[in-house]
């Protein structure tokens, strides 16, 4: 579970039919406890000598976060943009932890993928929302598993996403933005035994 809050943006509007225009500094909400809550899987391979710190190793990475824009429906075209169903990003993943077997290990982490929005969008009064193919994605990030009880961690971390300029399809219009996003995450990890 988490939160995330999205920075302002510019967003390029075309028409299927008219001249492009761009809406400036469009304000995001997260609403990440409102329904659908954000939330995020990450599976890890681990594998270190004890009490040594790691080699970075790969993870893949599933998060579902959302950014309703602040538009008024009356001042442009476009009476409406979210992605409450998901600003979403798909990474693959290189962690190092500082170490394995204490009770503390700080992690950090980078990673690559692509975004994988559910856009819904008013245009013209015309309402259009599914899932699309959004742009390169990238994130940095830090932070903390905390050992629990036997094979069951604690995890928190604070995090960075970049969306390179995507272009979406709305009803009538495409939609061009990049969108720049902060994370704070906290749940349960569990560590198998490696065989």
């Amino acid at each position: 579970m988490g939160a995330a809050g999205t920075s302002s943006n510019t967003l390029t509007v075309t028409p299927a039919s008219g001249a492009p225009f761009s809406l400036e500094n469009v304000a995001y909400k997260g609403q990440a406890f409102r329904s659908p809550w954000y939330y995020g899987v990450r599976a890890s391979y681990l594998a270190c000598a004890p009490d040594a710190a790691s080699l970075p190793m790969p993870e893949i990475e599933w998060t579902h976060a959302k950014a309703i824009a602040q538009i008024d429906p009356r001042g442009s075209d476009l009476n409406a943009f979210q992605q409450s169903h998901g600003l979403n990003f798909l990474l693959g993943n290189l962690a190092y932890r500082f170490s394995c077997n204490r009770r503390y290990t700080a992690v950090v982490r980078g990673g690559l993928g692509i975004s994988t929005p559910h856009v819904e969008s008013t245009f013209r009064n015309a309402h259009q929302e599914q899932y699309q193919r959004g742009g390169f994605a990238w994130q940095l990030g830090a932070g903390m598993e905390f050992h629990l009880w036997q094979f069951v961690y604690g995890v928190a971390d604070a995090r960075i996403t970049r969306v390179t300029e995507k272009h979406l399809r709305a009803a009538g219009a495409d939609i061009a933005g990049s969108f720049f996003t902060r994370h704070v995450d906290f749940g349960v990890a569990l560590r198998l035994p490696n065989r």
